[in-house]
């Protein structure tokens, strides 16, 4: 009887310990997590393991900057694939991103490229370089990430940076013809001088050329000069047809009054071959533009004013920028721009000053009408220690507008609406500094 009763607690004894021996393998299965393809780029040298720990096997590493595709996770370790491997890495090193960022196939594309182009090893301005590519010379991509293109040239493949790129649908291995860059012929234009005095005339596109008058305060002149200069002698004809050349610096698309008005300074960022932010063939440069217009026209007869450029075919350095304010009686300088991030997660206004009390209260007062009037979200005013900010001497800001990367901005941004209303808020926030 007792043997009889024994047996059955024995199975049962022995039933228990084998289900208690699978339990740990069942517990771990079961602790991971699966979730929708998601999209992360490596924050540092990422080592790819074999399993979930710390210690296991390194199967390769992963350089920063990386992006990388999961869709399970263990704790904190994300199963990705890289280089031919699959295995875990620590989420500690990985953020997420936008998926656009990873990479865009196109259909292949001829560009020109505008200037003399580092390749590089990777989407990074401080990737290392492989090459340099020649100023207008064709080359093709048809994958891009973020605006950093990926293209073979002279046996070597990297990636360029696609604000010295111009599409060409011809292929042809030639600059685009001068006709393509605006004709600024016939453009009326005003000295722009303190009261009292005037700039010279000369013969020639030199300071050492002769003189052949003066042009007082306010004399319109209309340049015969093709290229859009805001720095530089350009050619003129006075309207009593006298010829020569003016010092583009002191002149100005905005008659300025007899007498002295405050002065104001408004810089749109980038410009040219350089497009600055850029998202679904959006480009901040055009933008930037487009409002500044729109403030200048609010501003004018009531301040003097002096454009860094006045088209979106023209680069003007960022020591130039400086330059033409400073070589004025500058109240303030206010540079516009439009923000970008890796993250679609961000967006807001904000506004950065460099130095000085006028400049940190200009800085406060666009601040507060950009979000107030434009509905954006307030991200405040911070230092910022910007070659721009730096260089000029007037109170100096450059205010962000918002977001391209982040689509509720976006829709602002590209709105002729909120363009407007962009513009209403700077010429409040610039007039109420005065």
């Amino acid at each position: 009887m007792k043997k009889f009763i024994a047996l059955p607690v024995i199975i049962l004894v022995s039933c228990l310990l084998f289900s208690f021996a699978l339990t740990p393998y069942s517990v771990s299965a079961a602790s991971g997590t699966t979730f929708s393809k998601t999209t992360y780029q490596t924050l540092d040298l990422l080592n790819l393991r074999t399993s979930t720990s710390m210690s296991s096997k390194k199967l390769l590493a992963i350089p920063k900057g990386k992006y990388l595709v999961s869709t399970y996770k263990e704790g904190t370790w994300y199963k990705v694939s890289y280089s031919g491997k699959t295995g875990y890495v620590a989420g500690a090193y990985l953020k997420k991103v936008d998926p656009m960022l990873a990479g865009t196939t196109f259909a292949k594309t001829n560009y020109i490229t505008l200037d003399a182009l580092n390749l590089r090893s990777s989407g990074s301005s401080t990737a290392s370089k492989l090459l340099t590519i020649p100023k207008g010379k064709v080359v093709t991509s048809s994958y891009r990430v973020d605006n950093w293109y990926k293209l073979s040239y002279g046996g070597k493949t990297g990636y360029v940076s696609g604000s010295y790129l111009k599409k060409s649908a011809s292929g042809s291995a030639s600059l685009p013809p001068q006709s393509a860059v605006v004709d600024y012929t016939g453009t009326k234009m005003y000295v722009l001088v303190p009261a009292m005095t005037s700039v010279t005339l000369r013969s020639g596109a030199s300071s050492l050329s002769s003189s052949i008058g003066t042009l007082p305060r306010g004399t319109a002149v209309t340049v015969s000069n093709y290229l859009h200069k805001t720095r530089g002698f350009v050619p003129v004809r006075t309207n009593d047809g006298r010829s020569g050349y003016v010092e583009a610096t002191y002149l100005s698309l905005f008659q300025p009054s007899m007498s002295n008005r405050p002065l104001v300074v408004l810089d749109p960022g980038h410009g040219g071959h350089d497009v600055g932010a850029a998202r679904y063939g959006i480009y901040e440069r055009d933008i930037v533009m487009s409002v500044t217009k729109l403030l200048a026209s609010r501003l004018a007869g009531k301040v003097d004013l002096k454009l860094t450029r006045y088209t979106n075919d023209y680069y003007p350095s960022l020591s130039e920028r400086s330059w033409i304010s400073n070589a004025h009686k500058t109240n303030l300088f206010v540079s516009i721009h439009v923000n970008a991030s890796t993250s679609t997660a961000a967006y807001g206004a904000e506004n950065f000053y460099y130095r000085g009390t006028s400049s940190v209260n200009l800085a406060r007062k666009l601040q507060q009408n950009v979000v107030s009037t434009a509905g954006l979200r307030d991200r405040g005013i911070r230092f910022g220690n910007l070659a721009v900010l730096r260089g000029t001497n007037a109170p100096a800001v450059l205010t962000e507008l918002g977001f391209l990367s982040n689509a509720s901005d976006r829709s602002k941004l590209v709105s002729p609406y909120y363009q407007e209303r962009f513009a209403d808020a700077l010429a409040n926030g610039i007039l109420s500094s005065l």
